[in-house]
């Protein structure tokens, strides 16, 4: 007897959720998924002033913010990832974030002089961590933590954990550009769930590339997610800590394959360097990390562990 199959679609944290499951209990499951996911998005977003996570940014420079256990792992590990200096990925961005407000209607260049100042600002060496305690303190007035780069892949990974504790053994999970699968798709004849790579030069459905997944994860970030025009230039949210500016690179999309959405999700914005050839050798170093790279010519490039045959992405 096959199992039901049971799927949703709702907006959530600037995007649309969309959850599939196949089990005798799915409906429950995916609410419960749809309520665990809320509350992630509550806590830790920092567009709402009484979330968990602004309250740590609140107090920057004022003192520790003792938070729950799983913000403060979440927290931990971004601050680790950010330590390495070599890529772009940065969990104290945060001003510079605001100061831009690109995805926002009141996106702006910010004058030369507030660049410098939150560039300041932006020193994740600076996010000082009390393990015993759980606390977390920005040790300067201004600094602020900004998760954007990772919490979707955390989220992913926990409601994917919670899902095949229930027993569900195919299911897939797709928080906008971050898609996680659970065991394969019972439909499909190569019996993978079939994932499309959005070309980033072209318009929304342009699929460039589809990859077979079965219970892998494959993250996807761009210079064509959020933007702005200003004085007939193009101003992407990919910010360099370095510079203050949108990132420069010939990069236009990197897609990650790995088997945990959050290293995805930390490995699409550190693998954003200034030119395909630098990501893909630093990406090919990374245990346990595959990607696509598009360049802003339409070449596709992609890690040693992939094949590129026929319009579609596949493990070797």
């Amino acid at each position: 007897m096959s199992i039901k199959k049971y799927s949703a679609r709702f907006p959530m944290m600037g995007t649309f959720i969309d959850l599939v499951v196949y089990h005798a209990n799915g409906e429950h499951l995916i609410k419960e998924a749809y309520f665990q996911l809320e509350q992630y998005a509550q806590r830790f977003t920092v567009n709402q002033p009484d979330s968990e996570l602004m309250h740590v940014n609140q107090n920057a420079g004022i003192a520790p913010v003792c938070v729950q256990p799983d913000l403060f792992a979440l927290i931990k590990l971004a601050k680790m990832v950010s330590e390495d200096r070599n890529h772009p990925f940065n969990i104290a961005i945060g001003p510079l974030v605001k100061a831009w407000r690109i995805g926002f209607k009141d996106a702006k260049v910010p004058s030369r002089e507030e660049i410098e100042t939150k560039l300041k600002l932006v020193d994740p060496s600076k996010v000082i961590l009390n393990e015993h305690q759980c606390s977390v303190y920005l040790n300067h007035v201004g600094m602020e933590i900004d998760l954007g780069a990772i919490a979707k892949g955390y989220f992913a990974d926990q409601v994917k954990r919670e899902l095949v504790a229930a027993g569900v053994e195919n299911g897939f999970i797709s928080l906008g550009g971050n898609v996680l699968t659970i065991g394969q798709s019972p439909t499909n004849t190569n019996q993978a769930w079939n994932v499309g790579i959005q070309n980033p030069l072209g318009e929304r459905g342009d699929v460039i590339r589809v990859v077979p997944l079965k219970g892998m994860s494959m993250v996807t970030s761009g210079i064509n997610e959020r933007f702005f025009q200003n004085n007939g230039q193009r101003y992407h949210h990919l910010l360099d800590a370095k510079t203050g500016m949108p990132i420069e690179t010939d990069i236009a999309g990197l897609t990650i394959l790995s088997e945990h959405s959050v290293d995805g999700e930390i490995w699409s914005t550190a693998g954003f360097l200034p030119s395909m050839q630098e990501s893909m050798s630093y990406l090919n170093q990374q245990a346990g990390i595959e990607a696509v790279a598009v360049s802003k010519l339409g070449e596709v490039v992609v890690t040693e562990g992939l094949i590129d045959r026929n319009g579609g992405i596949y493990l070797r």
